[in-house]
């Protein structure tokens, strides 16, 4: 809880927002307590009063104001007429939560005289302010239920779907797209024009939960279903299944655990859509209907024309809270995504002060040149923030057409240099020192300007093949899509060939037969294949093989090294080739770097 207090105290935004949510739902809770009146109580000959809250040298004061034209309504303050307004007066008897009887409320004229209108009063001169708050049980609590049934749907069927897969998933699949075939408002009005217009207002409560959850539920089953299938490989869950656990037990209780940072996030970001759906619902004269109030209920009431408007601008006041509180979630929700994921937390790149202008202009002949770098990562919140240096002053240099192997233990820096030459650092990472490639500086270029070198200069292979592909596409259109990155013109057709010639080149059998296969259908070995095919799809002249042979078995190890070397002397690129193994660097690499603690 210390470390969350800490990360929303610098985002003035998300703290801003948490503390009007928090007050909104407390003055929800005690709505009987906050109000000055009921929801319901009327001031028949004060309607349109504007609001009368002073601040004055007496204090807080409710200054009187007369009719002046009974047609439009309009008021005139009435000058040195004053009535002192206190906090816990005594007004309309009420029961808190039901049980609790009382007189008082937080916030009144003391005499009672005169009314204390806060937000100003609408047609029946009822009390704006006191109306919202009383409203706000229905517009926010609606909110949380939808999304709660919501989500527990997205999670039951996009469970189901995610892990068992086949007829299971494409039948789940398809229900979903139904609901989302049709645009969700009209799905929403089409549903609850179906049912009868004479209900109570918890009637209609629980239709419109209903009908906003069951209009909700398909888009985040999708997620679900999508992460599910994913980590549905995992050793964890294999182990699982080997010992006997249920199915049902390993969806519920082991995978989807693993995505409750996601759904916290989705649960922040769809109550407000739930709100607003609800407010459109009851403006539209399909939703909360009097005496019940709600915050659609009460602009459908009191913003019926545009002179209501000019005339009376407080009528406003539900419109600009419910504004606020949606922009509260949104700022609320990208608060707890930066939390539960600090990689895509937004944390300003520190460029080192004594970075040597030197290297700037210093072009060297060589092919690649890293001079002096460093890489820092901040841990811990502002004020006890620790930066963990990853490396510490690495040089080194790599001429065209050769192969060199860096090795190290685990944390050396290996990973974390090579990353920096393509700028695939986190955000948050303290870099230094320079990274020449061809003559160009590369370490603070702008992320525009990197992607003419990702990919189509610049290429990498990954320590597990299987992670470094998207488990939702199959191979053909993996490789398409990364031909018409750099080809846009490229047409299916020609992909398709460009991929069997790739996927031959690299040792890979039956080509033609397995481009619709999915990547969980390949080994390991053969995942790994694809992935050097896929690095030198877009013509790269170097390749980044970041332990490329860990989680293979001896004979597939040899086998990837062969290919690597065989790719070097008939296309004449450089690669770098990462590893732990120093006997299989010595077996590929024209010279040997040796990272321990962040040094050479």
């Amino acid at each position: 809880m210390k470390k969350f207090t800490q990360f929303l105290s610098k985002r003035p935004l998300a703290f801003v927002s948490v503390l009007l949510l928090i007050v909104l739902y407390l003055a929800m809770v005690f709505a009987e307590f906050i109000a000055p009146y009921h929801a319901t109580k009327s001031f028949s000959d004060m309607t349109y009063h504007p609001p009368n809250l002073r601040i004055t040298m007496q204090g807080l004061q409710a200054q009187e104001a007369r009719v002046i034209n009974s047609m439009t309504w309009k008021y005139a303050r009435v000058q040195g007429l004053y009535h002192p307004v206190g906090f816990f007066v005594k007004g309309q008897t009420y029961k808190l939560f039901g049980v609790i009887a009382s007189d008082r409320h937080l916030i009144g004229t003391k005499s009672g005289d005169y009314p204390l209108f806060v937000f100003g009063a609408d047609n029946l001169g009822r009390d704006l302010f006191s109306r919202i708050i009383h409203g706000s049980r229905i517009s926010l609590t609606i909110g949380f239920i939808a999304t709660a049934i919501s989500l527990s749907l997205a999670i039951l069927f996009g469970g189901l779907a995610g892990y068992y897969g086949g007829m299971v998933d494409w039948a789940i699949m398809r229900f979903s797209e139904f609901f989302m075939l049709i645009p969700g408002l009209y799905l929403i009005l089409f549903l609850r024009s179906l049912l009868s217009g004479s209900m109570d207002s918890g009637q209609s409560y629980m239709v419109i939960t209903v009908i906003l959850s069951l209009v909700g539920w398909p888009g985040s089953a999708r997620t679900v279903r999508g992460l599910v299938h994913s980590i549905k490989r995992e050793d964890f869950v294999l182990n699982a299944r080997l010992e006997g656990i249920p199915s049902v037990l390993i969806i519920f209780a082991h995978i989807i655990p693993q995505i409750a940072s996601l759904l916290i996030v989705s649960i922040a970001l769809s109550v407000p859509g739930f709100i607003m759906s609800e407010t459109t619902l009851s403006y539209l004269g399909l939703g909360i209907v009097d005496p019940a109030v709600s915050w659609g209920s009460l602009i459908k009431r009191d913003i019926s024309t545009l002179s209501n408007l000019r005339n009376y601008p407080w009528l406003l006041s539900p419109v600009w809270l419910l504004l606020s509180v949606t922009l509260a979630f949104n700022f609320f929700g990208d608060m707890l995504r930066d939390f539960f994921d600090p990689y895509h937390a937004i944390f300003p790149r520190v460029r080192d002060l004594f970075f040597p202008k030197k290297f700037a202009d210093d072009h060297d002949a060589s092919f690649l040149e890293i001079k002096d770098f460093h890489a820092e990562f901040p841990v811990g919140g502002k004020k006890e923030a620790v930066r963990v240096q990853a490396v510490r002053g690495v040089s080194f240099s790599l001429s065209r057409g050769e192969i060199l192997g860096i090795v190290g233990e685990s944390g050396s820096g290996k990973s974390v240099t090579t990353a920096a030459i393509p700028g695939l650092l986190p955000p948050h990472a303290i870099v230094s020192g320079s990274i020449l490639y061809e003559g160009r500086e590369l370490l603070h270029l702008p992320v525009e300007e990197l992607r003419v070198y990702r990919g189509k200069k610049i290429g990498m292979i990954f320590q597990e093949p299987g992670r470094s592909f998207d488990p939702l596409q199959n191979i053909e259109k993996v490789f398409l899509e990364t031909f018409r990155n750099s080809n846009p013109t490229c047409t299916r057709k020609d992909a398709r060939i460009l991929t069997i010639n790739l996927l031959e080149e690299v040792g890979l059998d039956k080509v033609e037969s397995r481009l619709s296969n999915f990547p969980h259908q390949f080994s390991g070995g053969q995942l790994q294949r694809i992935g050097i095919a896929l690095a030198l799809a877009q013509g790269c002249d170097l390749l980044i093989a970041d332990e490329p042979t860990t989680a293979l078995d001896v004979t597939i190890q040899a086998q990837i090294v062969a290919l690597l070397k065989k790719i070097r002397d008939d296309r004449k690129i450089t690669i770098i080739f990462i590893s732990h193994d120093i006997d299989l660097v010595a077996g590929i690499s024209d010279r040997i770097l040796i990272l321990y603690g962040g040094l050479v």
